[in-house]
């Protein structure tokens, strides 16, 4: 069975889209922490952390627009 594999173009705008996404769900959400900053970290770590799966699993496949050439 073929694995779904996201080219480079759209594995680069993915990336983007999801970062811009959950810093906009954090920014909405850190009012509702209270100041507790670290729950804040937390959320953002684990959205790094599935990136970094997808990442590594092959799911995406991104050239960070072409700066690492």
């Amino acid at each position: 069975m073929p694995k779904f594999q996201l080219g480079r173009k759209a594995s680069d705008w993915f990336v983007t889209l999801y970062v811009l996404g959950t810093l906009y769900v954090r920014f909405q959400l850190e009012p509702q922490f209270q100041g507790n900053f670290l729950i804040s970290v937390g959320l953002g770590a684990f959205a790094l952390l599935f990136l970094w799966a997808l990442a590594k699993s092959k799911f995406i496949n991104p050239s960070w627009f072409g700066l690492g050439n």
